[in-house]
């Protein structure tokens, strides 16, 4: 008998709609299916470890591991078993695997992320390598990144070996100081030199060289040669070759490499010149005068062909950039206009490149990697926040991350491979913040604040620290305090004062 009558039916209108309803029963099903599995009612398998057995479901198990899903159902002689033995993977680690296919839950933690990367990835259940992968990713540092990265090769994790090449060239000398790095075989050593080649600077790469070599210099001294090749010594500081390069024994057993390397290395020191340039300046002022450091004369170069004052002036391979600040026509505007003087040219001329792509006065100027950067400054109505990178080959400026903080009067200096933008003007009070651009990332991010608010001051980097002295307070006072930031430690420290009250002055290291 049926349980309603066909005949049944509803009189009069209904005006509730006709619809499909979707009820999502996987939670109850895994609850269901990992109860009978601790009970035993439907297992239809049982993997054997040499000590252990752990019951489940080949379905389960398919539906998981791509190992799994291939042994089930292809016409192999474990798709008729009900008992398969596996070998190379841990009991408990297996077991991890098998208690979150049945639940969707894992603790993955420091001691045990390696073992479960492997065994995800031999057994090829994907979500759990994921999750160590994302996992090894939050914790890399630059103490832990080249284990990391070891895992990362051994595994094929393209994404992990990205973030590493990032932190390996921002953190560069303090992971090829660690022990991790001295200990790696040669070839690794190699692999990590060639991706960072042109990344970080030639004094940086000879010491991670010799780093490496003077670890175990029994075994690694024999490798010198093939490695240091890695080292472009035409690129490497006066002071490093010098100090260093010049006195050091290993370099000076190298035999017949090493004649015509000392050659070139004191030929290029010899030939370097050694000037100052003065140019610009209040009231359109076009005057450009060099004084020769070892003459001690100063020498007339051509006249700039605007007069700017309040700009900036670096140099790329040996050729002068004047950029931005105040031109006179018709009372005082702000200007994008760039002007450059190749100054190992046969004709001194000055020629007119590119403008930027904003104007700017009170701004910052930079060189990194042979790129000029133009950060932030007074645009004629307001200050800014923009930064702009001009490529010499390519004659364009392109704009790139703004600074989080709009900065006029400020310092800008490169230290370790990333620009360091400190203190300035806001519109509103002097500040104390600091920012680091990374090339890699196209990113700005805090560090540590300055002691002491200021403006209008210089910097300069000096033995691998940034200096800062002078300028002026939100109330106009002149800071006297000399300021040292270390960039290893993340530290802003006093280190003394001026004898003399100092603002909108300049400063180099000598």
């Amino acid at each position: 008998m049926a349980l309603v009558d066909k005949s049944f039916s509803f009189n009069g209108t209904c005006s509730v709609e006709e619809k499909d309803h979707f009820i999502n029963h996987s939670y109850n099903l895994l609850k269901f299916a990992n109860e009978s599995r601790q009970d035993g009612r439907f297992n239809d398998i049982i993997i054997h470890f040499e000590k252990k057995l752990i019951r489940a479901n080949k379905m389960v198990l398919s539906c998981y591991s791509e190992y799994f899903n291939a042994m089930f159902k292809t016409e192999l002689d474990e798709k008729y078993k009900d008992d398969v033995e596996l070998h190379g993977v841990e009991a408990e680690s297996f077991e991890k695997l098998v208690d979150f296919m049945y639940t969707g839950k894992i603790n993955i933690n420091t001691n045990n992320v390696c073992e479960l990367l492997a065994v995800s990835d031999y057994l090829q259940v994907l979500s759990v390598k994921e999750l160590c992968i994302r996992y090894l990713s939050k914790m890399m540092s630059p103490q832990n990144c080249i284990q990391i990265q070891v895992l990362a090769n051994r595994f094929t994790i393209p994404q992990i070996t990205e973030q590493f090449n990032k932190c390996f060239v921002k953190n560069y000398q303090q992971v090829v100081s660690s022990e991790h790095f001295k200990k790696l075989s040669k070839d690794d050593v190699i692999k990590l030199l060639q991706s960072t080649h042109g990344k970080v600077s030639s004094d940086l790469l000879y010491k991670a060289v010799m780093n490496w070599v003077k670890l175990d210099l029994a075994s690694n001294e024999n490798y010198l040669s093939e490695i240091i090749k890695f080292v472009d010594f035409y690129q490497m500081s006066p002071k490093m070759l010098q100090d260093e390069v010049s006195v050091e024994p290993l370099i000076r057993k190298l035999g017949d490499f090493a004649y015509p390397l000392f050659d070139a290395v004191v030929q290029q020191s010899k030939n370097t010149e050694k000037s100052l340039i003065s140019l610009g300046g209040a009231n359109g002022l076009t005057k450009v005068t060099k004084f020769d450091l070892h003459t001690k004369q100063w020498i007339q170069l051509p006249d700039l062909p605007v007069g700017q004052s309040k700009a900036a002036a670096v140099v790329i391979d040996d050729v002068l950039y004047y950029l931005g600040g105040d031109v006179m026509r018709n009372g005082r505007c702000t200007t994008k206009i760039v002007h450059r003087l190749k100054l190992k040219g046969n004709v001194l001329k000055w020629e007119k490149v590119a403008p930027m792509n904003d104007s700017r006065w009170g701004f910052g100027a930079a060189v990194l990697n042979g790129h000029l950067y133009s950060l932030g400054g007074h645009s004629g109505k307001q200050i800014t926040c923009s930064v702009e990178r001009y490529d010499p080959l390519s004659d364009e400026w392109k704009d790139v991350a703004p600074m989080q903080t709009p900065r006029g009067w400020f310092a800008a200096v490169v230290l370790n491979n990333a620009i360091y933008a400190i203190g300035g003007y806001d519109g509103n009070e002097s500040l104390t913040s600091v920012e680091k651009y990374n090339v890699d990332d196209d990113t700005w991010v805090y560090v540590k604040d300055m002691k002491i608010e200021k403006n209008r001051h210089a910097a300069c980097v000096a033995q691998n620290k940034i200096y800062v002295l002078g300028g002026v307070n939100s109330n106009g006072k002149v800071v006297k305090s000399i300021e040292c930031y270390d960039d290893q430690y993340d530290k802003w420290s006093v280190v003394g004062e001026t004898k003399v009250e100092l603002y909108g002055h300049s400063l180099v290291a000598v």
